[in-house]
């Protein structure tokens, strides 16, 4: 399993980004010279030495033959004995092996010491009975061993081809040398290899793998999570430099964010008093019959003011408390059908008042889950109050409940103004409103996203623009609960 992930991560680590042109602009141009180089170098090393030992062979053979022409063959005449003398008086036996024989073949004298009954005729042999020099490479049929030959023709006094000589060399030692070679050969190129290799490992931990941490880091700023992590990168070279300039930047605005949270906080906690106020008088000056029709409706409209700039305070406390993570739920087992079918009847008399229907099929289902059932129905009254404030007059809000094996999802969908492809995704951002002109401060959705995500579930949105509005929340179902409720 860890070679297994080792081989994961080295994949992951040079299929993409630097390490990857890394990888074919350096390693693989060096990978392709060194094999290249070692095949060549390889090749020349073999054509030198077998160059080298025919070339000798070749001399050898040539100066025989006239030798044989000029001294021997003039001074004896016959065959026989000029062929056992240039057998005897060759003085590299050692190296190479002299052969000669009559134009036949038939009668045939080696330096070996032992009788040649049979000569072996190859084609420099053949070339040679012509008069022509020639070589030959290959293996002896006899023994299977790989041989160079040289044959050069033997003239005599008429100048005609009387027999042959013919020098051979084994190629073991040769062989042996080359192999020898070639393995010094690729083991400093397999070196050369290595250290590339290795120099480029370095360079992605030292280079690429802090720029990828950075990337993971300045990710999560943008997020707005400034204390997920912080670079730790103690080199003193430009890396180093901006590792140590991101963490100042995410200090920074650490600081930055804690002093708007507090601030927003402190506003908001200030802003209750005086709207508790507000509403209180407001709802005792509309329980006073002295006051004419114009009076009360103003005073009405304090109070619906009143009521919407608490639900603001509220979310905008919600958002101080989520964003400093101290946004805490408190669960407990809970009907959650149950507070959600309250809601709806809450909010439907509410979108009555603007022309507005509210379609939900009672149920008779329970569902137990836990949950902080105070912060679900702020979900679910949040999610029905967009869709009743961005549906037309006339229109309706569909409310539906979809049990599920281990989930349970809660849907409402509105045919109203829709949102825009553009907006979508940003919708949940705090304080993003988008194109909407409806009021509201952009909060409400945001936090309900993260109340949804701290029970575990999670809150989608599809939407069209000019068409509707469909917000699906999908929360976990705890088997034990079910079964402690259905007992």
């Amino acid at each position: 399993m860890k070679v297994k992930n080792f081989f994961i991560n080295l994949k992951s680590n040079l299929v993409s980004g630097i390490a990857a042109r890394w990888l074919i602009s350096v390693f693989a141009p060096v990978l392709a010279v060194v094999l290249l180089s070692c095949m060549i170098l390889c090749v020349f090393v073999s054509n030198f030495y077998t160059t080298t030992v025919r070339n000798k062979l070749r001399f050898e053979a040539e100066n025989t033959s006239k030798y044989f022409e000029s001294y021997v063959y003039p001074e004896y005449r016959d065959f026989t004995t000029c062929a056992q003398l240039l057998v005897s008086d060759f003085d590299k036996k050692t190296m190479m092996e002299i052969q000669v024989s009559n134009i036949s073949g038939k009668s045939a004298y080696s330096s070996t010491g032992f009788a040649v009954t049979e000569l072996s005729i190859t084609p420099d042999v053949l070339e040679a009975r012509t008069g022509t020099t020639s070589y030959w490479s290959g293996r002896l049929e006899t023994t299977g061993e790989k041989i160079i030959s040289y044959s050069a023709p033997l003239y005599n006094t008429d100048h005609v081809v009387c027999g042959t000589v013919r020098m051979i060399s084994s190629l073991k030692n040769v062989e042996e040398l080359l192999s020898t070679i070639y393995l010094i050969v690729a083991l400093v190129g397999f070196f050369i290899i290595a250290l590339t290799a290795f120099s480029g490992i370095y360079f992605i931990k030292s280079i690429v793998m802090p720029v990828r941490q950075i990337n993971r880091v300045t990710l999560d700023i943008a997020k707005g999570n400034l204390n997920a992590s912080s670079l730790n990168y103690s080199s003193s070279d430009e890396i180093g430099q901006l590792c140590r300039n991101i963490n100042m930047m995410a200090n920074e605005l650490a600081d930055s964010q804690k002093v708007k949270n507090d601030f927003i906080s402190q506003i908001s906690h200030e802003l209750r008093t005086p709207i508790t106020a507000i509403r209180g008088w407001s709802e005792t000056m509309m329980a006073d019959d002295s006051l004419n029709e114009l009076a009360k409706r103003g005073v009405g409209i304090i109070n619906e003011e009143t009521e919407r700039l608490s639900k603001m305070v509220e979310e905008m406390l919600d958002m101080s408390r989520m964003q400093s993570g101290r946004l805490n739920i408190s669960t407990t087992p809970t009907d959650i059908i149950a507070e959600f079918e309250n809601t709806v009847f809450m909010m439907g008399e509410r979108a009555k008042g603007e022309n507005i229907s509210i379609v939900y099929n009672m149920s008779d289902e329970e569902c137990i889950i836990n949950c902080d059932k105070d912060r679900m129905k702020q979900v679910f009254f949040n999610i029905i109050d967009n869709a009743i404030k961005h549906s037309n007059p006339g229109s309706e809000v569909m409310a539906s409940t979809q049990r599920e094996k281990d989930c349970i999802k809660f849907i409402i969908e509105d045919f109203g103004a829709g949102i825009s492809r553009e907006d979508l995704p940003y919708v949940k951002e705090m304080f993003y409103k988008g194109s909407s002109q409806k009021r509201g401060s952009g909060i409400g959705l945001g936090v309900s996203d993260e109340i949804v995500r701290l029970h575990g579930g999670s809150l989608d949105i599809e939407s069209e623009l000019g068409i509707g509005t469909k917000v699906t929340v999908t929360l976990p179902v705890s088997k034990e609960l079910q079964n402690d409720n259905t007992d």
